[in-house]
């Protein structure tokens, strides 16, 4: 097994996923203690399980597994996910449940629990509408971006897509050398691989994957680019 992202150990993944299944585990049996009253309590644990199992899902990526584990832990991360999403607190996260559902090329009726997250908190933003808009006919597209930085960068992949793919496909690769990583600069995970403890589980522009599948570009260029989910795209040729 070759690990993806190799800014930590094939140990180390191992030793941050078993860690934190237990922690899962843990926050699952809190659940059963409690009552209809207590749904602040009930919001907050599955917030605490989603973050963690949107890690694994990631360090399992990272570390090497097969796409086929991959995608079972990702339906597992959409079970939960659908009780705590919020656009305050989640927009990151939505960006990738999106992104790495239509590169898994997930089910109809799983990609609908993402929209039906965003129809109840919708942030009414450019590359989440364009990241639905790809398997749900009619969704309404907004300009805007929630999160300029780095975000709006992509819309200029998408435009030049329209008449010169390789000049969309050059731009993407700036996108992931120049702007992806350094945009995410206020997120909690930015420099993890520089942390003392062992937290960092991998990073990831998967929303240029998912571009590329919806777009159908020629990626060649970026296969061995860092942050490019390179595997995740071509997981079925």
């Amino acid at each position: 097994m070759d690990t993806r992202d190799t800014l930590n150990s094939q140990e180390n993944y191992q030793e941050i996923i078993e860690r934190q299944k237990e922690y899962i585990l843990e926050e699952l049996e809190d659940l059963k203690g409690y009552s209809y009253d207590d749904q602040d309590k009930i919001n907050d644990t599955y917030e605490t399980i989603v973050k963690y199992s949107l890690d694994n899902l990631i360090a399992r990526y990272s570390v090497g597994e097969p796409i086929e584990s991959i995608k079972k832990e990702y339906l597992s991360t959409l079970h939960y996910y659908q009780y705590s999403w919020s656009q305050s607190n989640g927009y990151v996260s939505m960006v990738w449940m999106l992104s790495i559902g239509i590169m898994l090329e997930i089910e109809q009726d799983q990609f609908i629990k993402l929209v039906n997250c965003v129809e109840k908190d919708n942030p009414n933003d450019f590359l989440i509408d364009f990241l639905i808009s790809s398997k749900i006919n009619h969704w309404e597209k907004h300009n805007s971006f929630k999160f300029p930085k780095p975000y709006e960068n992509i819309k200029e992949v998408i435009d030049l897509s329209k008449d010169n793919r390789e000049a969309a496909i050059e731009r993407l690769l700036k996108y992931l050398q120049k702007e992806w990583y350094r945009g995410h600069s206020d997120t909690g995970w930015y420099d993890a691989h520089k942390s003392k403890w062992n937290i960092h589980t991998g990073y990831w522009s998967f929303e240029s994957g998912a571009i590329v599948k919806i777009l159908g570009l020629p990626d060649n260029i970026l296969k061995d680019q860092q942050y490019y989910p390179y595997d995740m795209v071509h997981w079925q040729d």
